[in-house]
C-alpha cells in the first residue's frame, strides 16, 4: 500500500467547505418552509437554530475524529479503527447503500423539477433519458478527475444560492423579519423535528474524502462546524423570507419557495427558483458522486474490498472502478424503483451507523499515546449525550419495515465480507496531537 497508488490531495478548505455545504443544501430547503410554517407558524426560523445546535453535538464528534485521520472514509474508517474491520465492512456497506440510493431519490426529483419548466420530461421515455444523462455526466464529470469535481460545485453552488439570496433580500425589504410568534405545542415541535434535524445531514459528508484533502486534519474540523453554521443562518434567513413573502399555509403546492418568489418577484422569480432547485439537486447529488466513491476506494485500498476497486486512473487520478461501482449501484436503483423503498432504511441506517461512531468516538479518544494521556474529558460527556439521544429518538420513530430491510442488509453485507475481503486488512491507528 503506497503512497503513490492514492489519489493526490487537491483539495483545500474551500473544497471540503463546498462539499460540506452541499451535502446539507438539496431539495429539501424547497419544500421544508412550507410545511415548517404550516406547523409552527412564525417560530419556524427558529426550529433551524434548534436543531443545528443540537445537530453540532455530533459535527463536534465527527470533527474530533476528522482530527485523528488522514485517510478517506469517514465514520467507515472510524468504526474500523474502533472495532475492527468487521464492523467497519458493514458501516461502509450502509453507507455506501444509503447514498446511492439517495442520489437515485434526488435525481428522480431532479427531473420532476424539470419537467416543471419542460412538460416533455413527464413522458416516461424523455424521464428515462434524462436520468440516464443526468447519471452518465455525474459519473464523467468525476472520472474527469477531483479538481474538476470541485470546480463543478463552486458553479452548481453559486448558481442555486444566488437565486434564493435575491428572494430574501426582496421579501425581507417588502415583509420584514417575524418578530412576533407563538410557542408551538409538543406535537406539532414533535412532526417536524425529524425534518429539521435531516436538513443538516450531509455536514460531515467532506470526511469520506480525507484522502484527497491536502490537510484534512487541520481543514476538516474548521470547515464542518463552520459550514454547519454558516447553514444555520442561512435557513433561518430562508423562513424569514418565505414568512415575508406571503405564502399561505399549507395549500398543497409542490413547489412552495417558487411561489413565494412569485408573490414578490412575479413569474421570473418563480422560475429563477426553480432553476435554483434543479441545480441545488444537481450540485447535492454530485457532492455525494464525490465522496461515496472515495468511501469504496478506501475500502479496497484497506483490503476489505477486492484490489480493482483501489485503482486509481493514471490519467485523472481518480478512483475510476470505485467511481464506475458507484455510478453502477445507483443506475441500478433507479431502473429498480427501489430507491422509494429505501427511504426510510437509508435513514434509519445512517443514525444507527451514527451510533456505532459515538461509541467508537468514545473508545478511540480512550486510547493513550505519547501525545494523548486516553484521558476523555468530562465536556465531552453531554455532546455524546445530546447526539446520541436525537439518534434513538430517530431511530424509534423508524417503521418495522425498516427494521426488517436493514438487518437483511447487514445479514447480505456479512456475506459479502467473507467473500469480498482480502487476506491483509490494514486499520489505521488514530494520531493525537
Amino acid at each position: 500500500m503506497q503512497e503513490d497508488k492514492r489519489p493526490p490531495r487537491v483539495v483545500g478548505p474551500v473544497g471540503a467547505t463546498l462539499m460540506s455545504v452541499n451535502g446539507m443544501i438539496g431539495a429539501g430547503i424547497f419544500a421544508l418552509p412550507a410545511i415548517l410554517y404550516s406547523e409552527v407558524g412564525n417560530f419556524a426560523p427558529w426550529l433551524f437554530l434548534i436543531f443545528g445546535v443540537l445537530f453540532s453535538a455530533s459535527i463536534f464528534i465527527s470533527a474530533r475524529l476528522s482530527n485523528m485521520f488522514r485517510a478517506s472514509g469517514g465514520p467507515q474508517l472510524w468504526c474500523q479503527a474502533a472495532f475492527g474491520p468487521f464492523v467497519g465492512f458493514q458501516i461502509g456497506c450502509v453507507l455506501v447503500v444509503a447514498m446511492a440510493a439517495g442520489r437515485a431519490a434526488t435525481l428522480y426529483v431532479l427531473v420532476s423539477y424539470l419537467s416543471v419548466i419542460f412538460p416533455v420530461f413527464d413522458r416516461p421515455i424523455a424521464r428515462g433519458l434524462a436520468l440516464a444523462f443526468l447519471l452518465a455526466a455525474l459519473t464523467i464529470l468525476n472520472l474527469s478527475g477531483m479538481k474538476n469535481g470541485v470546480g463543478g460545485l463552486a458553479v452548481g453552488t453559486l448558481l442555486k444560492i444566488s437565486p434564493i439570496l435575491v428572494l430574501c433580500v426582496v421579501a425581507l425589504a417588502s415583509g420584514g423579519i417575524a418578530r412576533e410568534f407563538d410557542m408551538p405545542s409538543f406535537g406539532a415541535f414533535e412532526s417536524v423535528a425529524l425534518l429539521v434535524y435531516f436538513a443538516f445531514s450531509g455536514a460531515a459528508s467532506s470526511s469520506y474524502a480525507a484522502g484527497e484533502l491536502k490537510n484534512p486534519r487541520r481543514d476538516l474540523p474548521v470547515t464542518m462546524v463552520g459550514s454547519l453554521g454558516v447553514i444555520i443562518v442561512f435557513y433561518m434567513a430562508v423562513q424569514w423570507a418565505y414568512i415575508a413573502a406571503g405564502a399561505p399555509k399549507g395549500d398543497g403546492d409542490a413547489t412552495p419557495l417558487a411561489s413565494a418568489a412569485a408573490n414578490v418577484m412575479g413569474e421570473s422569480g418563480a422560475l429563477l427558483l426553480s432553476l435554483a432547485a434543479i441545480f441545488s439537486i444537481a450540485t447535492n447529488s454530485l457532492s455525494y458522486f464525490i465522496v461515496g466513491p472515495r468511501v469504496i476506494f478506501a475500502m479496497a485500498y484497506r483490503g476489505l474490498l477486492p484490489a480493482p476497486f483501489a485503482q486509481v486512473s493514471p490519467r485523472f487520478q481518480t478512483p475510476d472502478r470505485a467511481i464506475l461501482l458507484f455510478s453502477a449501484l445507483v443506475a441500478l436503483l433507479l431502473a429498480s424503483g427501489a430507491f422509494t423503498f429505501l427511504a426510510t432504511m437509508v435513514s434509519l441506517g445512517a443514525q444507527l451507523a451514527w451510533l456505532v461512531v459515538a461509541a467508537a468516538f468514545v473508545i478511540l479518544m480512550r486510547r493513550s499515546d505519547e501525545r494523548h494521556d486516553g484521558y476523555l474529558a468530562a465536556y465531552w460527556w453531554p455532546i455524546i449525550a445530546v447526539s446520541v439521544a436525537f439518534g434513538v429518538f430517530t431511530i424509534i420513530q423508524a417503521p418495522a419495515s425498516a427494521f426488517a430491510l436493514l438487518v437483511a442488509l447487514l445479514v447480505a453485507g456479512t456475506a459479502l465480507y467473507f467473500i469480498a475481503r482480502r487476506g491483509a486488512v490494514d486499520t489505521p491507528e488514530p494520531e493525537f496531537d
